[in-house]
């Protein structure tokens, strides 16, 4: 398995997790794994532009230049990945988490239609 290959299978990975954790009622930390599964998917595209972001906030702004605003991907799935992004840090540092089960859906149903417009780039 080559690199994006490894990428590309921690996003799946991750996005199994995110629809667990969901099953189990478990929101916030759903979310959590949802954003990791469409981080892990972005990062394997960028990769292969040999674009290595080192932070969350680099990785989404270099895909946003780099692949939505080439018109290569879908604005909206890009704005789940931002949505999803501030929901994560919402479930791991905020005080009082207000993820339910409706965001949460949303979010991981985004995750996986992401996935699968990623999965067109990396296989």
């Amino acid at each position: 398995m080559n690199e994006t290959e490894i990428l590309f299978s921690n996003a799946l990975e991750r996005l199994e997790s995110a629809k667990i954790l969901f099953n189990n009622g478990q929101y916030a930390d759903s979310v959590g794994r949802a954003y990791y599964a469409m981080f892990f998917a972005a990062r394997a595209i960028l990769f292969q532009k040999n674009i290595h972001p080192r932070t969350h906030r680099g990785l989404i702004s270099q895909f946003s230049f780099e692949i939505v605003k080439k018109g290569n991907f879908p604005r909206e799935l890009f704005d789940l990945l931002t949505r999803a992004q501030e929901d994560r840090e919402q479930a791991d540092y905020g005080f009082k988490i207000d993820i339910d089960s409706i965001e949460a859906e949303l979010i991981i149903e985004g995750a996986k239609k992401f996935l699968e417009e990623c999965q067109k780039f990396v296989l």
